[in-house]
């Protein structure tokens, strides 16, 4: 049965020993592979992560690392609106982000990460006029520290969500990537670069499934820059 193909955005940084080079963007960042999995990950989450990760690094070193869900789970007969792009349940856990030492990195909003390993869940941005004009999109990966999640399960509650994410940042708000809208079909992982808000972009052709099929989507998210609002 032919796969389903289904466009995803997402935007990210990534270090750890890479291995072959992917793609070198415009000078500044490049992108490499990694099959070393981060200590520090909950069992039964690390079973279902993708040992075969995606690195960022700038002249200084690695940036920060990324793997993904084996078979990210969408959802079926998915249609994207101008407002929600991706096919994932609120609180579904989307991958691991490693941040390396010495970096400064920080999320979308600027908050700083300390260097470790966190969950990527995806989340939804609240409709309550607080977030008018901060993204184009409402669809957000959300960085919760591997130390207190560590059940693969959905998290489904918006509040608990947002909470466990804000502990990665020591504040009240979720540390967040804001996803962007797809380009076309993405046939080879990249890291490309919006020189118009200098924001470095994750792009990967992940493996997917639906209820009753396997399928592909396209992932794209800011993995490194900051709003200016």
């Amino acid at each position: 049965m032919k796969p389903a193909y289904l466009p995803v955005v997402l935007i990210l940084t990534t270090a750890l020993v890479p291995a072959a080079i992917l793609h070198a963007a415009a000078p500044g960042h490049s992108l490499s592979r990694t099959t070393t999995m981060p200590r520090g990950v909950a069992t039964k989450i690390a079973s279902i992560i993708d040992k075969a990760g995606y690195r960022i690094s700038n002249p200084k070193g690695p940036v920060c690392s990324v793997w993904l869900v084996k078979d990210v789970p969408i959802r079926d007969k998915f249609k994207p609106s101008l407002s929600n792009l991706y096919p994932f349940t609120n609180g579904q856990l989307i991958g691991l982000l490693q941040v390396h030492p010495k970096t400064g990195y920080t999320d979308f909003r600027g908050q700083e990460l300390k260097p470790g390993v966190y969950t990527l869940r995806y989340g939804m941005q609240p409709e309550d006029g607080n977030h008018v004009g901060t993204s184009d999109t409402a669809d957000f990966l959300l960085a919760l520290p591997a130390r207190i999640d560590q059940d693969p399960k959905p998290i489904f509650g918006p509040q608990d969500l947002s909470t466990k994410s804000a502990k990665s940042a020591g504040a009240t708000h979720p540390a967040i990537f804001s996803m962007v809208t797809p380009k076309g079909t993405i046939k080879t992982a990249s890291v490309s670069h919006d020189e118009d808000h200098d924001f470095w972009i994750l792009n990967i052709p992940a493996a997917a499934k639906t209820k009753t099929r396997p399928a592909k989507v396209d992932l794209r998210f800011i993995a490194i820059g900051r709003t200016s609002e």
